[in-house]
């Protein structure tokens, strides 16, 4: 047999972690359970499970929304190589096939997009149960299942669902910042980390943006044109998971923004509040939005939690594409778009994504050995508050061990240096709130993250004080 080749193979890029974890499956012989591929649209898991079947005796089949008997006539074809064409009629057959095809040798078998056999045969997940039941112990076949509808394949693994037992579960997520540069390319840290808020963790955007001296220029024409590849690229994400997307659409342009609580989104969105806990839990579940709370909070009943649309690439689109669409398909031209709207606030668009980059900095440093890492806020010292100073404070960066803060910091992604000042509020305001709130304060690590530069007065501060670390974009990008 000719081992599968992947004519891409040279360009695929990280996912070691999820490469060692499919090898790892992959020799063990007495494992039978198939193995699910799954996570959002773009992520990358069409290249990542071709990659890993390179040079391996394995057959790809990519399910689609035809009829099912096409579809089989197709897979049988697939199947015959130089031997007879199987007959397929449906897909108890196929999937046992498969299994007597590797009775004696090891071989790989993917079913790419498999909610799309599901659509045209519901049966497919008990079928495959009783295939497996019937056949797994007498063949040395390992199957993959993938699919980008998540909710989907999150319910095959629901411990109710009868494939439960018989499926491992390896979900494709967004790369991390780090983990994007091996494809965004080499260059200044602040290109890499405007293109790595602008285009998010999957692969697919990161890729249009490698070695792009402008990134937002790139993404711009890639998406403010109504010709442009990504357009319409938002509608095509919500449409592989949502039956009727006008509420969620509101809900992700209201997050777009920015971070915010739970009447903030009400405010924004106009969305009915007895609608808003059910559309972002299905948000959540998706992947799409995260909420979070101040990092010294459980979770549990808080009244301090916010949400926020997770993707960065989605954050750009409903900010600054969706509502221009009609005025773009009219003719307006997108430099407007970019020199009205786009460039004014994008430091304050891109802040959220930097203090998350900050964060997991701290987090792979080490410094202050804190076990847990996150933002803070709440409320204002009470003599501030009552003589109506100050009502709350936030802290970009706090690392907890135990309830003792040993790492504080703050992140300003602005065209001017960061001043001496910011260890002033933090010492006079933040930290002493911080502590009001429960936490021991004593003498943390202070990291301060700032796009342009430092002030003199406090570069001479983190001379004389070794706790403050002063952090810019290429100290962020080579950590």
């Amino acid at each position: 047999m000719v081992a599968y080749e992947f004519e891409l193979q040279g360009r695929f890029r990280d996912r070691a972690d999820e490469r060692a974890t499919m090898e790892a499956w992959y020799e063990r012989e007495n494992d039978g359970r198939a193995l699910t591929l799954h996570g959002r649209r773009r992520a990358g898991k069409s290249w990542l499970f071709r990659a890993f079947a390179h040079g391996k005796d394995a057959d790809i089949f990519v399910a689609s929304t035809r009829a099912l008997a096409d579809q089989l006539h197709g897979f049988a074809r697939q199947l015959a190589g130089d031997a007879e064409q199987p007959v397929l009629p449906d897909l108890e057959t196929f999937l046992r096939v498969l299994y007597r095809r590797a009775r004696d040798e090891r071989r790989l078998a993917v079913i790419d997009e498999l909610p799309n056999l599901i659509a045209v045969d519901s049966t497919l997940p008990s079928t495959l149960l009783k295939v497996m039941e019937e056949e797994a112990a007498g063949s040395r076949l390992k199957l993959i299942l993938t699919g980008s509808h998540v909710a989907l394949m999150e319910e095959l693994l629901a411990e109710r669902q009868p494939l439960h037992d018989r499926l491992q579960r390896l979900p494709v997520r967004p790369l991390d910042f780090w983990a994007a540069r091996t494809i965004l390319g080499d260059g200044p840290g602040e290109r890499l980390l405007t293109a790595y808020g602008l285009a998010g963790g999957m692969p697919r955007y990161l890729s249009e943006l490698e070695d792009a001296d402008d990134p937002l220029a790139t993404l711009a024409a890639l998406t403010l044109s109504p010709l442009g590849r990504l357009f319409d690229e938002g509608r095509a994400v919500l449409a592989q998971e949502l039956q009727q997307p006008a509420t969620y659409f509101s809900l992700l342009a209201a997050l777009s923004v920015g971070p915010a609580d739970f009447e903030t989104v009400e405010r924004r969105s106009r969305v009915e509040r007895h609608r808003i806990t059910k559309y972002l839990a299905t948000l959540r579940d998706l992947g799409l939005v995260t909420s979070r709370v101040p990092v010294t909070e459980s979770g549990i009943r808080t009244r301090s939690r916010s949400y926020l649309l997770a993707d960065g690439f989605l954050r750009f689109w409903f900010r600054y594409v969706f509502p221009f669409q009609p005025d773009l398909e009219a003719g307006l031209d997108p430099s407007s778009i970019v020199e009205n709207e786009i460039q004014p606030t994008l430091a304050d668009h891109l802040a959220p994504t930097m203090e998350e980059v900050a964060r997991a900095w701290v987090r792979r440093s080490g410094i202050g050995g804190a076990t847990k890492v996150g933002a803070w806020w709440g409320r204002s010292l009470d003599s501030q508050r009552r003589r109506g100073e100050r009502t709350s404070e936030e802290i970009d960066i706090v690392g907890l061990k135990g309830k003792r803060a040993t790492v504080v910091g703050e992140v300003r992604w602005r065209s001017k240096q960061m001043s001496v000042d910011i260890l002033d509020e933090l010492d006079r305001f933040k930290l002493p709130a911080l502590e009001q709130a429960g936490i021991a304060v004593r003498r943390p690590e202070i990291v301060l993250v700032s796009r342009s530069g430092f002030s003199r007065g406090l570069l001479r501060a983190a001379e004389q004080d070794a706790r403050i670390h002063l952090v810019s974009p290429d100290d962020l990008a080579l950590a």
